[in-house]
């Protein structure tokens, strides 16, 4: 049984190739390392210098070393350097291709998996890697990368995975500059990984090419977070800008979820002394003072009292949103929170209750997002990718 299940995963996997384009993701982006070693773990390798002449060719469990020397790569195979050039390339050949990554500068490093081939150059002093990728290749791995456990619905990873899609091709020149379009961190999207879990697989390919379109079938600003606590928030009360498309709508659906509420306690003294040297806050007026310590929230606010942006104080204090009020107990404050996120777009753990309680994945994206639909890529209009 295992061994066809195995096979079934491989398939399904290679199954995922071809439906859509490309992408280059650079990854190990905020973990550069000068010395690496690049692992066939599926398939066959060709090593390749920058003008694509074959150097070697790496059978499954073969190993390369990389490291930077003199401003080149060196490629050493069995302790013995075989070139030493300016860029490499990996390029997987067969029906499916995995590789493995690994630092060799530190003694604690783990290893990493990614589908498809690797571009290797030089940036100060450590190999920059890019990872070219099949699209839904890249989309399983964001969503096991970002939201992996969190559900036991297939529809759930199938909702994620359409935003994460959304999400890279809205921003696939984000990085061009660079020599890539995406990176592999939280200013893009986590994708620490090929995924290798089978209920995202099935999601990604039963939504494959899916993405979410306004009424205009621009593709949308996909954005998500943990919980809304009760609530969604305006895009313009932590972005500045509204958009047609991310209102605040009621949210019930996050309120029994585990990072629905929080709180934080904190010395009156010290709340009103941040409140004074952070925002110029006139602390010393009875009427200002009792609006700090005795704030009221039952809906979301873009403001604290005195016009003080709320996102501002969840970024100085580092709370888990803007959602909260604030009761005065004794010689402390204690602020009692909501939800965990910026609270923009679409609630994780709102849509994990909503598919615990037979809610399609239509209705869930409808729900979050204001007005939008849901569309092949093959359906847009040329130049409405990556604009």
């Amino acid at each position: 049984m295992k061994k066809i299940f195995c096979f079934f995963l491989f398939l399904s996997t290679f199954c995922l190739a071809g439906r859509a384009t490309d992408v280059s993701v650079r990854i190990f982006s905020t973990e550069p390392s000068a010395r690496m070693r690049f692992t066939a773990e599926l398939g066959r390798y060709r090593v390749m210098d920058g003008d694509r002449n074959v150097v070697l060719e790496l059978e499954t469990g073969q190993s390369v070393d990389l490291e930077v020397k003199d401003g080149k790569i060196g490629l050493y195979s069995n302790g013995e350097q075989k070139i030493a050039s300016y860029n490499l390339i990996l390029e997987g050949t067969g029906l499916k291709a995995i590789f493995g990554m690994e630092s060799l500068a530190s003694g604690n490093a783990v290893k990493r998996y990614y589908d498809d081939h690797l571009d290797v150059s030089v940036e100060k002093d450590h190999l920059f890697l890019i990872n070219h990728v099949d699209l839904e290749n890249y989309v399983a791995g964001v969503v096991q990368s970002e939201v992996r456990g969190i559900s036991e619905k297939t529809d759930f990873y199938k909702v994620q995975a359409i935003i994460s899609r959304t999400y890279a091709m809205c921003n696939l020149h984000r990085h061009t500059a660079e020599g890539f379009d995406l990176c592999d961190d939280v200013h893009c999207q986590a994708y620490k990984s090929r995924n290798n879990t089978p209920i995202i697989l099935t999601a990604t390919v039963q939504s494959a090419g899916e993405v979410i379109v306004d009424g205009k079938d621009n593709l949308i600003t996909a954005s998500f977070y943990s919980n809304s606590g009760g609530q969604t928030a305006n895009s313009e009360d932590v972005w500045n800008s509204p958009v047609s498309y991310l209102r605040s709508v009621p949210d019930t659906f996050s309120l029994s979820m585990k990072n629905a509420f929080w709180e934080k306690e904190m010395p009156r003294s010290e709340w009103l002394s941040f409140l004074q040297k952070t925002y110029n806050y006139d602390i010393h007026d009875p009427v200002m003072r009792d609006s700090a310590l005795h704030f009221r929230q039952p809906e979301r606010k873009a403001f604290f009292a005195g016009g003080v942006p709320l996102k501002n104080i969840r970024r100085d204090l580092n709370l888990r949103s803007t959602f909260f009020s604030v009761d005065l107990q004794g010689s402390h404050v204690v602020l009692q929170g909501r939800g965990y996120g910026h609270g923009v777009g679409l609630s994780q753990e709102g849509v994990v209750r909503m598919m615990e309680l037979g809610y399609s994945v239509e209705e869930a994206i409808g729900h979050y997002y204001t007005g939008v639909s849901i569309k092949s890529l093959e359906e847009l209009p040329a130049g409405s990718v990556g604009d």
